[in-house]
């Protein structure tokens, strides 16, 4: 017979007859799946044949039916309960089972044919079920023992419990006539995923979910402990603008910077009411959370998975301050970065305090306009420095955050409103946390939805490089470059703090001051010409600091600062040189004779001691012994013999003509040197070095710069000590701060130096510089200078407090300044505009001082008769009587403070100089009068 159930026979095991166990069942405790043999045959119309099957008082597993009969055999079988549903199944697999059965009947008929022997059944001596078989019970055998272990165990109880069948027969429900009752038959290998159902799929589901999470859990938290704070922190992060301020170290004048305008502040310098700004607009749990915010990165994956696209940020100020400071996580919006970005973020929030964070977070972040951290943004919109903002300015620099490459403080611009309405949710957010109160808030807004009470934007304020603030800002990195040789990228990203020199009052009032004369000049007929500049230079004495300067109308116009950088021919404002160079060798300013004749001729300063020769004119020839260097000089200003404080105050060119070829033109240059003028070549220096043995340099022949001039006068107002002018008055770099570079040293001796400003305080009470004399009546040293076509006019005066030096000068040397201001006779002299604007700036903030009197002069040194005696005529029958003629005398004015009380408004009746340009041609010119 064959099993229908299988295609291989029953009785494969080596049991014998009777003992057929399916191979798939060896081993097993449990009954066969299909047995149901019926009653008569040993087993079902599906079960094994009654002549093959198995004996009905053998059991496979001892665990019957109720009848306890069990096994697969002609014996009567508990018909059991088998399943209706595995039944129903059987039937409809019955036609595959039968031909499969026949098959295998075929092949075995032909092996007993051949004489093979038939093999023991379950029943046989040494089947399966025999007393010493396999599987009898309580045999020795290892089914035997299992079998024991598994009754003492309950093990089978409690598995047939739950299969729900008490019996494991061959009947209906057990397997056959001894089968166990209601319960349901094994289940096959691979039958539990061939039987899928919702709570399967759940369960498995489930299971990887929580497989996945754990998964992710341990990987984070090696990641965590792999994770360390980055010690590479980002150029960008890094770079910070260096600032410059004027002399208060508050009022910002501008900034270096590479592309990033950044200030670096303190936690200190940033107000309570920003920061809670900051917070109230981006991250309102800062100070509780660990540096990530859950609920936001959910919300951010849900929106990078259902969202509109690209990868969302979902980030603490923490991770925004992380990804933007340190160089290996990066700015890309990538997983990869995010999860980067996410555990620094965790590992800062522990390592390093909330105030570190957010100090550094405000110094970092973008707010538009090309302005890094708050100190810059706070600068570049409102003009100020961020300590100072309110809470409307506060709010609009927190709300700038959120886009700051699309927001626009600038009314009409397409990022306004959009600004205005964050800004307004800033401000709520701020009232929600207790920031403020929801009275400041009304206050702050005016109670409006729209911009009402929204910050005015300062203008003109965010670059430093227009106006005069440019010819600051010029200045100040010249200097850092030459003198403190600092390169253009440190000076651009290096974060210095430079404070200057510069009041800004006094740049007000000077621009004011240049301004007004040139109406001036537009209401008397001729405006200052395109072609014309102006520049002006306010130095404090002793000190050499520059306090303010007119470099120009306006630096983004013309970058050519005429107060430090242009050169222009000085004119007779170079004879304070060869005074001063007179006085250190000995000259008695008060007793000494200078030449004041209104035409000489004087020779080179190779012959000192030689007088000049009086000639005719300027066109008369000079003597040809000594056979060379002759220059003739005229003033029509004097004639005759005059003291050293008429010459200067008359600005004779004859008498200072005279003067240099005594005391060596080389000396006179080597002085100017020590007063601070770039005597090298032209055009870099003044092109002295060049001039010497050319008495024409007296006369202004060498090109100076309007600082140059200056500093001279501020040395002489300093008793003699030189101070190297400057711009910069603080450094303060990262790492400290940085020493300046001023040197000071002794040019005259405080007695020289009284003695050349007692013979300069004449200019301005009866000489060319009537126009600068000050209402007060305070005593002012000065001298004025103009070139023979009036290419260029100086005027040069000084006080105790400060030196002033203003110059006018053209483009090119054959451009005159002649006519300005309608004046035709006068108007290109140093008397005429340049005194007007130095007394006009003057009368602003001079006055304002206290008076100070100039120091006493010694009157050192010995009596110099520079003119010579007139000869005494012989007659031979009658000899002369009359006595050699006297030189003139010291002119004596009727007020000074030398003589008496000083003069409370000078208004002295000038000689009427008309003042002679400087000649043109070196070392052989014919100038007139002097000026």
């Amino acid at each position: 017979m064959i099993n229908p159930d299988y295609a291989e026979p029953y009785w494969q095991d080596q049991g014998g007859p009777g003992s057929g166990r399916d191979r798939r069942d060896r081993g097993r405790d449990v009954s066969y799946r299909r047995g149901s043999g019926t009653p008569a045959a040993g087993g079902s119309e599906r079960g094994y044949p009654g002549e093959r099957g198995y004996p009905g008082t053998a059991r496979y597993d001892q665990s019957g039916g109720p009848d306890e009969g069990s096994g697969y055999g002609p014996g009567p079988g508990n018909a059991g309960n088998a399943r209706p549903a595995r039944d129903r199944a059987d039937r409809q697999r019955g036609g595959d089972r039968q031909a499969a059965a026949q098959q295998w009947q075929a092949g075995q008929d032909q092996r007993d044919r051949q004489g093979r022997p038939y093999l023991a059944g379950y029943d046989a001596p040494n089947g399966y079920g025999a007393p010493d078989g396999y599987g009898a019970p309580g045999g020795r055998t290892a089914a035997g023992l299992r079998d024991r272990a598994i009754d003492r165990t309950g093990i089978r109880d409690r598995l047939a419990d739950r299969r729900g069948d008490p019996g494991h027969g061959g009947g209906p429900a057990g397997g056959g006539p001894g089968g166990g009752g209601p319960g349901r038959g094994t289940r096959s290998k691979g039958s539990w995923w061939r039987h899928w159902t919702w709570r399967k799929v759940i369960a498995i589901a489930a299971v990887a979910c929580a497989a996945l999470l754990l998964a992710v859990v341990i990987g984070v938290v090696i990641l965590y402990q792999q994770t360390t704070i980055p010690s590479a922190i980002s150029e960008t992060a890094l770079q910070q603008s260096s600032v410059v301020y004027f002399s208060n170290g508050k009022t910002q004048v501008g900034t270096f910077n590479a592309g990033t305008n950044r200030q670096v502040l303190t936690s200190a310098q940033i107000p309570q009411v920003l920061k809670q700004a900051v917070i109230a607009a981006e991250d309102r749990h800062f100070y509780t959370e660990g540096g990530i915010s859950v609920s936001g990165i959910g919300r951010a994956a849900y929106e990078d998975i259902f969202g509109s696209g690209g990868l969302q940020g979902g980030s603490t100020i923490t991770e925004q301050f992380a990804k933007n400071y340190y160089t290996n996580i990066g700015t890309t919006r990538t997983v990869s970065t995010k999860i980067k970005e996410i555990l620094v973020a965790i590992k800062l929030s522990h390592e390093e305090s909330k105030d570190w964070i957010l100090t550094n977070y405000l110094n970092t972040i973008f707010l538009g306009d090309d302005a890094y951290g708050v100190g810059a943004a706070a600068e570049t919109y409102f003009g100020k420095p961020a300590s100072k903002l309110n809470i409307a300015q506060s709010a609009m620099l927190a709300a700038m955050i959120n886009q700051p490459g699309f927001f626009d403080p600038t009314p009409g611009n397409p990022g306004y409103k959009p600004l205005v309405a964050r800004w307004h949710y800033v401000l709520t957010n701020m009232v929600r946390d207790g920031a403020i109160t929801q009275r400041q808030e009304g206050i702050t807004t005016h109670h409006q939805a729209d911009a009402r009470g929204f910050p005015k934007i300062t203008k003109g304020q965010r670059s430093g490089w227009t106006g005069y603030r440019g010819y600051i800002m010029q200045a100040v990195e010249l200097e850092l470059k030459d003198r403190y040789h600092y390169s253009l990228q440190q000076i651009s990203s290096g974060g210095l703090k430079i404070v200057t020199t510069f009041s800004q009052p006094m740049m007000k009032a000077l621009y004011a001051s240049v301004r007004e004369n040139k109406q001036a000049m537009r209401d008397g007929g001729m405006a200052l010409p395109r072609f014309a500049n102006i520049g002006a230079v306010l130095e404090k004495p002793g000190t050499g600091a520059i306090v303010a300067m007119y470099g120009g109308p306006n630096y983004a116009k013309r970058q050519l600062n005429m107060a430090t950088q242009s050169r222009n021919q000085v004119g007779s404002s170079f004879k304070p040189y060869v005074l001063a160079t007179a006085v250190s060798q000995g000259m008695n300013v008060k007793t000494s004779i200078l030449d004041g004749y209104s035409a000489i001729c004087s020779p080179d300063d190779q012959f000192p001691t030689v007088f000049s020769v009086r000639v005719a004119g300027p066109e008369s020839p000079c003597p040809t012994s000594p056979p060379d260097g002759w220059f003739n000089f005229s003033s029509d200003e004097a004639d005759g013999p005059v003291s050293v404080a008429e010459a200067s105050a008359l600005s004779l060119n004859t008498a200072y003509g005279d003067l240099i070829h005594r005391v060596g033109t080389q000396n006179v240059i080597n002085m100017a040197k020590k007063f601070g003028v770039n005597t090298a070549a032209y055009p870099g220096g003044s092109g002295l070095q060049r001039m010497v043995g050319q008495s024409g340099i007296a006369l202004g022949q060498a090109s100076l710069t309007v600082e140059e001039q200056a500093t001279t006068f501020s040395t002489l107002a300093a008793n003699g000590q030189y101070a190297t002018p400057h711009v910069i008055s603080k450094i303060t770099a990262p790492s400290g701060p940085v020493p300046l570079k001023i040197v000071k040293y002794e040019v005259l001796q405080p007695g020289q130096a009284a003695d050349v400003d007692y013979a300069l305080s004449f200019d301005t009470q009866y000489g060319t510089a009537v126009n600068a004399a000050m209402t007060d009546g305070r005593p002012i040293i000065g001298k004025t200078g103009t070139t023979n076509n009036a290419q260029s006019a100086f005027f040069i005066g000084a006080i105790p407090q400060y030196s002033l030096a203003v110059g006018i000068f053209t483009d090119k040397q054959t451009q005159s300044l002649n006519g300005l201001g309608g004046n035709l006779s006068q108007g290109g002299y140093g008397g005429t505009w340049p005194a007007l604007i130095w007394h006009t700036f003057a009368e602003k903030e001079f006055a304002k001082l206290p008076i100070k009197q100039l120091p006493i002069p010694p009157f050192t040194g010995i009596k110099w008769v520079q003119v010579q005696p007139v000869p005494v005529k012989h007659h031979h029958h009658q000899p002369a009587p009359g006595p050699t003629p006297t030189p003139a005398p010291t002119p004596s004015p009727t007020c000074s403070q030398f003589f008496g009380e000083p003069c409370p408004s000078p208004t002295p009746t000038p000689p009427s100089p008309t003042p002679s340009p400087t000649c043109t041609q070196p070392g052989r010119c014919h100038p007139g009068p002097g000026g």
